[in-house]
């Protein structure tokens, strides 16, 4: 449980240093170039497919029908709803034994 905790830890502050790092770099330059605004623009869209692609293709049919709900629902729901509602329903299936 240890390591678990530690994971947590150095995640965090890798976290907080790549963020600051990166505050401190833009700072430093003033205005970043088109081309890289447009490409950390496309950054979430990139790491969310890189979460959910797996899943949705390895994973269960709880996980897979969780993720198109999650899509229709982001539509309309704010981000954390809309997670809190897709792990709740993975978490109740699974532990319906689906």
């Amino acid at each position: 449980m240890a390591d678990v905790w530690l994971v947590v830890v150095l995640a965090g502050l890798l976290t907080y240093l790549t963020r600051i790092g990166g505050y401190l770099l833009i700072s430093r330059i003033g205005r970043l170039p088109p081309r890289a605004a447009a490409a950390l623009d496309a950054v979430p869209a990139a790491v969310l497919t890189a979460i959910v692609g797996p899943v949705l293709v390895t994973g269960g049919w709880p996980e897979r029908v969780a993720i198109v709900a999650c899509a229709f629902l982001a539509l309309r729901l704010p981000l954390i709803a809309t997670v809190a509602i897709g792990t709740l329903a993975v978490a109740l299936a699974r532990a319906a034994g689906l």
